[in-house]
């Protein structure tokens, strides 16, 4: 029963949802984003492909990568899932990196952990050329 509640939200916000698109991202990546509490915004206008998320590092606290960045997007990711249930600090830094993954990031920085969102700036890496 709960599982044909959660479909039949899941549709629901779907179609609202697809309805007030007005972003480049699919009907469908919004509303995942939005039943998974989870949200990444481009900066700029430059697009980069995505990567794999596994790549994609995460600089705790003071930490930054040892070479040259620029800051393509912010990813948020909310500390509990759409019935209110917590989420483990692993399990947000996984969709964090999915996050940043898509919109072609190599890192996050200036992670941010606090009262219900874990907020981070999506990082690409900068080739330096001589």
């Amino acid at each position: 029963m709960k599982q044909w509640i959660s479909v039949a939200i899941a549709l629901a916000v779907s179609v609202i949802l697809t309805a007030c698109a007005t972003s480049s991202r699919s009907p469908t990546q919004v509303a995942s984003n939005y039943i998974q509490r989870q949200d990444v915004v481009v900066l700029g206008k430059e697009a980069y492909p995505a990567k794999n998320p596994q790549r994609v590092a995460l600089y705790e606290k003071n930490q930054s990568p040892n070479t040259g960045y620029r800051i393509i997007g912010q990813a948020s990711v909310s500390k509990h899932n759409l019935f209110g249930v917590a989420r483990q600090d692993k399990t947000i830094d996984i969709m964090l990196k999915s996050l940043a993954a898509s919109i072609g990031g190599d890192g996050l920085i200036n992670v941010k952990r606090t009262g219900d969102n874990t907020k981070a700036s999506v990082i690409a890496y900068q080739r330096i050329l001589f």
